[in-house]
């Protein structure tokens, strides 16, 4: 696997851009691509800090280039609170506007109740893994 460490002089993002995507330094955001669809695999705590930051870039990063799916696998998330939540549902209401969506995918039972009890999972589409929202999306683009 081919790896370049990259700093990225737009968002003084820093990372290692394999054949796979691109891993943060911090190792929480993991990027690829699909065909038109961008896949973020997050794992960690996201508690508004440096690592929802680097999130919220990613998203803002997807609109500009014209990603119209994205896909969030949140399968190794240990913790979120209500600022990873609300820069969630923004980013999720920029892209809808566009046109598009961000949806989830092995979403842990913890996460689920939170969405349940914020009605969040009636914004958010969800799926049982990456490969059954890429099925799903497929087609949208």
């Amino acid at each position: 696997m081919k790896q370049a460490f990259f700093v990225d002089s737009t968002s003084s993002r820093r990372g290692i851009q394999t054949d796979d995507g691109i891993m943060t330094e911090n190792e929480q955001i993991k990027e690829r691509t699909v065909g038109e669809i961008l896949i973020v695999s997050l794992s960690g705590q996201f508690t508004g800090g440096e690592e929802s930051e680097a999130f919220q870039e990613v998203l803002q990063r997807a609109l500009v280039n014209g990603k119209r799916t994205v896909v969030v696998d949140v399968e190794n998330v240990a913790y979120i609170n209500s600022s990873f939540i609300g820069g969630l549902l923004a980013a999720h209401t920029s892209i809808s506007r566009k046109g598009g969506a961000i949806v989830l995918c092995n979403v842990p039972e913890a996460l689920q109740q939170i969405l349940h009890v914020t009605r969040l999972d009636n914004v958010f589409e969800s799926y049982s893994s990456v490969d059954e929202a890429l099925d799903a999306h497929n087609n949208d683009q």
